[in-house]
């Protein structure tokens, strides 16, 4: 039988002529945790099979055996894998797969949403973010394509009432809500009080209401620990909460009477969220861009980025200094890389205020924006992929052996770390699900699988939705 009649009904990509050395990750095909003959045997019970456009895939097909993420399985994905097999050092070698975040929005309350609201469209349509069956429906997807975690899209009830019981009724009911972890993504500037877009840490209205969201997000996280089959994503033991926009923390970068006062507001909402759970949050503050504008960082920012235990950007492009639409292609790649070098060289020996232990760095693989009124990224399929793979090897070959030796594999770092941008944010177009279309989108090869695709070449199906993340 050959690759092409495997594939009939539809061609998901460009079929790889050359051979290709899969990371080890990828190759642990049946997600055990090693290299071994069972990886063989789901490469050989898989051969010729193809996916489809659905976003059900064909029955029959195996998607842990799609290791190019093309939706289907050819001699050279079986040859990949077994060449692989063959120059492990010993039977069965140990594999270490990355944990990818991605962000999950719960506002979708209106199956029709208004005109340059939707820059993306879901390949299944409109959905809500109370029906369960959609939310399981994205889960197995997630699975499939290999994102790990999810950093619920943390609202407080007072600014948008329906986000949380939205969560409840439709993510937290999902019949396959065990396979997903659990963090949070605090929409800070939109929950805090603000002076020009900025959050003045003198007022009163700011400190009362960030002990007040600490401690409910904390509550968030109680209920996905202990009322839902769903698990915490934990680091160094204690629950993930990223902020978006922290960056947007404080008036004026010289008043240092205010930076003190920050450090003071965000220990008592650390101990208002430990009162709650039992555990004080892992802080993910964003402020990977500022620091990486140069080598070296203002004491503002290094005093902003010792209150967080990681370092992360919510998403890679600065818009406000690109004037008009931009691609994801190689000089991009290499411009993301060096923001990640200087960011590195920035917070070189920067330790958290409040456990002396030193600043991860979590680069971030979203491209950018696709948003109306703002410059477009454009990409393709390959451009994803290449980019995915550029940024994760200069991470897991550079920046971890040096800055974080020995630290893989234990609490604090259980494997490398990126976040992949958004799983179904639709209103900014950057959403990596399968859609009908989207503005960042070039030219789908792939039928609107091309981001979620590129996700699985370069990251393998998500092991942790059948094994704990240790």
């Amino acid at each position: 039988m050959s690759l092409a009649a495997g594939a009939a009904g539809g061609r998901l990509g460009a079929q790889t002529t050359a051979p290709v050395t899969l990371a080890s990750h990828v190759a642990d095909v049946n997600g055990d945790g090693t290299l071994g003959i069972g990886d063989a045997g789901v490469m050989e019970q898989a051969l010729f099979t193809s996916r489809g456009f659905g976003i059900e895939p064909n029955t029959g097909f195996d998607p842990r055996a799609d290791v190019f993420g093309r939706g289907v399985i050819g001699q050279d994905a079986v040859d990949a894998v077994s060449r692989l097999l063959a120059t492990s050092a010993v039977p069965s070698r140990p594999v270490r797969r990355p944990i990818t975040v991605g962000w999950h929005y719960g506002w979708y309350d209106q199956i029709r949403r208004p005109l340059l609201q939707q820059t993306v469209r879901y390949l299944g349509g409109d959905y809500l973010s109370n029906d369960p069956v959609v939310e399981a429906e994205f889960n197995r997807l997630k699975n499939e394509f290999g994102i790990t975690v999810d950093a619920l899209s943390w609202i407080p009830r007072r600014l948008t009432p329906t986000i949380l019981p939205n969560f409840r009724a439709g993510y937290f009911a999902a019949a396959n809500a065990a396979t997903r972890y659990v963090a949070l993504l605090y929409e800070a500037v939109l929950a805090l009080p603000t002076v020009g877009g900025r959050v003045d840490f003198h007022s009163a209205k700011v400190r009362s209401t960030l002990l007040q969201d600490f401690a409910a997000m904390a509550q968030t996280l109680v209920e996905a620990r202990d009322r839902y089959p769903t698990r915490v994503f934990l680091l160094d033991g204690r629950p993930v909460v990223f902020i978006f926009a922290s960056h947007a923390w404080g008036l004026n970068p010289d008043d240092a009477r205010e930076f003190d006062k920050m450090t003071t507001v965000v220990a008592e909402g650390l101990e208002a969220f430990r009162r709650v759970y039992g555990e004080f949050p892992y802080l993910v503050g964003d402020e990977l861009l500022p620091l990486a504008s140069t080598s070296t960082a203002s004491p503002d920012r290094l005093s902003r980025g010792a209150l967080f235990d990681a370092i992360y950007a919510y998403h890679a492009a600065n818009l406000k200094t690109t004037a008009a639409p931009f691609g994801l292609d190689e000089s991009y790649g290499a411009l993301q890389r060096l923001r990640l070098e200087r960011a590195t060289e920035a917070v070189r020996g920067l330790e958290s205020r409040f456990t002396n232990q030193k600043v991860l760095i979590i680069p971030s693989l979203a491209g950018g924006f696709a948003k109306h009124g703002l410059p477009t990224l454009s990409a393709t399929r390959q451009a994803f992929a290449n980019y995915l793979k550029l940024l994760t090897r200069h991470h897991e070959e550079v920046y971890l052996p040096q800055e974080w030796p020995g630290a893989l594999g234990t609490a604090a770092l259980p494997a490398p770390i990126y976040s992949v941008g958004s799983w179904n944010e639709e209103y900014e177009g950057h959403a990596v699900f399968p859609a009908q279309f989207n503005l960042a989108l070039t030219e789908s090869e792939q039928q609107g699988f091309d981001f979620s695709m590129a996700l699985k070449e370069a990251f393998g199906w998500n092991h942790y939705a059948e094994r704990d993340i240790r």
